[in-house]
C-alpha cells in the first residue's frame, strides 16, 4: 500500500485568489453559503487553479459544519446544504480528489464526509468518481474513518453505521483480501479491504476489528461480524501482545449469546473458557493461519473425528506464532504492500 507524505501548506502569496477567498469564506458567519457562491460564480480559470493546486473548499466546509455534531448524529440542513456543495463543485468541474491541509495534514472531503458521518455526502462523492482507499495525510481511508467517532464517544452511531453500510452498497469496501489485491492493481484506490487500519499516522495498523476491541465497542464488532470480517493474524498477535486476551473472548462470548448476554463484564468463567475453543460460530475470531495450520496438520495420523474433537479444542488461537513474532516488537509485525 502506497504511503502519503505531508503536503507542505502553502503561503498566501501562494494561493490563488479564489483559493484565498474560499479559506477566508470559511471562517466567516453563513460560510459554507458563501464558499457555494463563490464556487458557483468563479471562472473556469480559477477553477483549473484550484485543481492545480489539489485544493477543494470542501475540506473546510465540512469542518466547519461537523463541528455541530453530536452523540445522535448531524442535523438534516447541514446534510442538505453539504450535498448542495458537492453538487456544485461537481458541476464546476472541481477534482474529487483534492483536499486541504488543516493542522500540517492533508485531508481528503470523503475521509472528512465519513468521519463526521454525513453518510449521504460519502454516497455522492463516491457517485462522482471519489476513489475510496486513497489515504489522508495520517494515513486513513474513508472506511477508516467511518467508525473513529467525533465525539469522543466509544460507540457506534447510526449515521456512522449509515455510512459504513454506503460503502458495502456502493462496493467500495470488501473482506476479501485477494479481491482487494486484484481490484488495486487494476486501479489503486478504487476498494478498500476491511480488514487493514491506517497505514501510517497517529495510530497506525490498528484495523477496525482491534479499535473495536481497544475501545469495547460491541456494536461496531457486532457490525463487522455481520458483515465478514474476521480477526486476522497481525490483529490476535496485537491482543496477545497487548494482553487484551481476557477482554477479547469475554466479546466474542457476548457475540455468541447477544439475547443472553448484554455486557463483557457478565460473561461467566465458564462461557469464558468455552470461548478458547472452536466452534463454527465464533470461526471468525480465529486466525486465518490458525485455520491454515490445522489443515496443513492433515490430522496428524489421527482419524478426522478424533483429531476434531479431541485435538483441534486444544490448541489456542496463537500455537502457530514463531517465537521470533510473540518477541518482536508490535510495530514492526506490518508489511501493507499491494
Amino acid at each position: 500500500m502506497k504511503s502519503y507524505r505531508k503536503r507542505k501548506k502553502r503561503s498566501d502569496d501562494q494561493l490563488s485568489q479564489l483559493q484565498l477567498q474560499c479559506e477566508l469564506a470559511i471562517q466567516a458567519p453563513v460560510g459554507v453559503s458563501k464558499v457555494l457562491h463563490l464556487i458557483e460564480g468563479a471562472s473556469d480559470d480559477d477553477i483549473k487553479l484550484l485543481n492545480e493546486a489539489l485544493y477543494s473548499p470542501l475540506v473546510g466546509c465540512i469542518f466547519r459544519l461537523g463541528k455541530n455534531t453530536t452523540r445522535n448524529g448531524n442535523s438534516t440542513q447541514s446534510q442538505l446544504q453539504l450535498d448542495e456543495l458537492i453538487e456544485v463543485c461537481y458541476r464546476r468541474n472541481l477534482s474529487v480528489h483534492s483536499g486541504a491541509t488543516f493542522g500540517e495534514c492533508f485531508h481528503r472531503p470523503i475521509i472528512v464526509a465519513a468521519y463526521y458521518g454525513y453518510y449521504s455526502a460519502v454516497r455522492l462523492l463516491l457517485q462522482q468518481g471519489a476513489l475510496p482507499d486513497l489515504r489522508d495525510g495520517d494515513g486513513k481511508n474513508v472506511f477508516y474513518a467511518a467508525f473513529q467517532n467525533p465525539t469522543g464517544r466509544n460507540t457506534l452511531r447510526e449515521c456512522d453505521k449509515e455510512v459504513a453500510d454506503t460503502l458495502w452498497d456502493m462496493g467500495a469496501v470488501t473482506c476479501d483480501l485477494g479481491e482487494w489485491r486484484k481490484m488495486n492493481q487494476s486501479q489503486f484506490g478504487c476498494v478498500c479491504y476491511s480488514n487493514y487500519g491506517s497505514a501510517g499516522g497517529s495510530s497506525p495498523h490498528r484495523s477496525v476489528m482491534y479499535q473495536s476491541l481497544n475501545n469495547k465497542c460491541l456494536q461496531t464488532m457486532k457490525f463487522m461480524v455481520e458483515k465478514g470480517c474476521i480477526v486476522t493474524d497481525e490483529d490476535f498477535l496485537k491482543i496477545t501482545k497487548c494482553k487484551l486476551l481476557k477482554r477479547f473472548l469475554s466479546m466474542v462470548a457476548c457475540m455468541e449469546s447477544p439475547t443472553s448476554l448484554q455486557k463483557p463484564s457478565q460473561v461467566t468463567t465458564q462461557t469464558f473458557q468455552r470461548m478458547k475453543s472452536w466452534n463454527k460460530d465464533i470461526d471468525w475470531s480465529f486466525p486465518p493461519t490458525w485455520k491454515v495450520a490445522i489443515t496443513l496438520c492433515r490430522n496428524c495420523g489421527l482419524p478426522e473425528d478424533i483429531f476434531r474433537n479431541n485435538v483441534v479444542p486444544f490448541l489456542s488461537r496463537d500455537w502457530f506464532y514463531t517465537k521470533e513474532q510473540l518477541q518482536r516488537p508490535v510495530m514492526q509485525q506490518w508489511n501493507l504492500s499491494v
